[in-house]
């Protein structure tokens, strides 16, 4: 019995001590902290591959010519019409950021956008990808790969075409400018040489970083060396036809519109990128006549070619960039009408008030102008018939002028010539950027920009397969 009862009391025992072990067990597990459950992954809020289209479309804007802010509206515009309406985006000139928010988060990305100017077909070929995607509002994927597939293609033109497009180019801004009939053949040598360098800059990066520079020594070397042979006694009136295609004019006017727009980090690089640009090409001159040593002074020759000259020369640039720049077939026509209006426009104006006035009647016309062609058969888009036009206007010609008296002459009075000239050319871009923003504002009541294009929104209550709402409905992001 006892030790029957011995084994009933340790059993009991074992139980109780057990039990103990077990509840403090429990009270220790109850007071650590408890995990928490792991949630899948949550779903982006855009999908990736709609963010990589939108800022790929940003940068081939901005090789198109067009302003930041211009972009940015463009860039929102699609992605409203994906469905999406949480996606903001900030342009500059060298790079697309856009920021994604959520409800309680956001998230930025970047894309560089350093790209050279685009050919004027790619350029048309985009605003027509960019129709499709507000009228059909294609998968992103299938978006891209028709993208990649345009900025892939050989530009339209052969080699021998651009080249050849350079020298008629020269030309005809050269018959604009100083209609002289000794000049002709310093146009055409001095356009076959600045296209020869550009196209080999293409291959060789070391001369496209110095190509401004090494252009301008080379061409004024040409013309001073040979004045009479070249340009009749006047080899100043060579440079600017020469080295027109690498004058800034695109960048200090739109880097005005952007500063006048309140675009300030965009405008203000691009006005100081242009301005540089105008002094390289200006020390390139300064090399260019330094070799020569003591120049020689030859007769001037006063053969001019008769009132028909500018009206030929209007045919030649029309010609000359339809083929450096690759425009798309059956559209030379449009660029001709274009550009014979915005000339006409800036011949009143020149002859009314003035060059200021022809500038800013020149940049009024040419938007409207361009605006008002698109839609019909073999059109280009507006921004294609701007393009000819505008670089018409050489926005950038005296600013070299001016900048390079500066550089070159050392008296008092010389030099006060040339800033007088270097101010007269900085208010000849703004009447120009003037224009260009009354021009734009005439032909969209939105704020005032470079080119315009068809407006298309998603109809209300109509979701995409790929869209993914949000709460967020602010779209206040802007440029500052």
């Amino acid at each position: 019995m006892d030790s029957e009862h011995r084994y009933t009391s340790w059993k009991a025992a074992r139980f109780r001590v057990e039990r103990a072990i077990a509840n403090a067990r429990a009270q220790y597990t109850a007071a650590l902290p408890t995990r928490p459950i792991p949630k899948p992954p949550a779903e982006p809020p855009v999908p990736a591959d709609l963010l990589n289209l939108l800022c790929r479309i940003g940068v081939a804007l901005v090789g198109a010519g067009e302003t930041s802010a211009r972009v940015q509206e463009i860039l929102d515009k699609l992605s409203r019409r994906y469905g999406s309406d949480n996606i903001h985006f900030m342009v500059l000139p060298t790079a697309v950021f856009v920021r994604v928010r959520t409800v309680g988060d956001s998230a930025v990305d970047m894309l560089d956008a350093r790209v050279g100017t685009l050919p004027l077909d790619q350029i048309a070929g985009l605003y027509r990808l960019i129709d499709t995607i507000e009228r059909d509002a294609p998968p992103p994927t299938r978006a891209s790969d028709d993208l990649d597939a345009l900025l892939a293609a050989k530009p339209g033109s052969p080699p021998w075409l651009i080249l050849l497009g350079q020298v008629v180019l020269t030309v005809g801004l050269g018959m604009m400018l100083n209609p002289g009939a000794r000049a002709l053949v310093g146009y055409v040598v001095l356009g076959l040489v600045v296209g020869v360098l550009t196209q080999l800059a293409d291959r060789v990066r070391l001369l496209s970083m110095a190509l401004p520079v090494v252009a301008s020594a080379l061409v004024a070397a040409l013309a001073f060396g040979f004045p009479g042979t070249l340009a009749g006694g006047q080899p100043q009136q060579l440079l600017i036809p020469a080295v027109a295609t690498l004058l800034p004019g695109a960048m200090l006017t739109n880097g005005t519109i952007e500063l006048a727009t309140g675009s300030m980090v965009a405008g203000a690089s691009r006005v100081v990128y242009g301005i540089n640009m105008l002094f390289l090409l200006a020390f390139g001159i300064y090399i260019g006549i330094s070799v020569l040593g003591q120049l020689e002074t030859p007769p001037v020759s006063d053969a001019r070619l008769g009132w028909w000259a500018p009206l030929l020369g209007v045919l030649l640039i029309c010609y000359g960039h339809s083929w450096r720049s690759s425009a798309p077939q059956n559209s030379v026509g449009w660029l001709l009408l274009v550009l014979y209006i915005t000339f006409a426009a800036q011949l009143v104006g020149k002859t009314v008030s003035g060059p200021l006035t022809g500038a800013f009647l020149g940049g009024l016309i040419a938007v409207p102008a361009a605006y008002l062609i698109q839609g019909r058969k073999h059109a280009p888009p507006t921004q294609v018939a701007f393009l000819p036009a505008f670089w018409m206007l050489v926005p950038g010609g005296i600013s070299l002028t001016g900048v390079s008296e500066l550089v070159l002459h050392t008296t008092g009075g010389a030099a006060t010539g040339g800033l007088e000239v270097l101010v007269s050319a900085l208010l000849s871009v703004m009447s120009i950027a003037l224009g260009v923003m009354v021009g734009s504002g005439l032909t969209n009541s939105r704020p005032p920009h470079v080119g315009t294009i068809l407006e298309s929104v998603l109809p209300q209550g109509r979701h995409l397969p790929w869209h993914h709402g949000s709460d967020t409905k602010d779209k206040s992001d802007s440029d500052s």
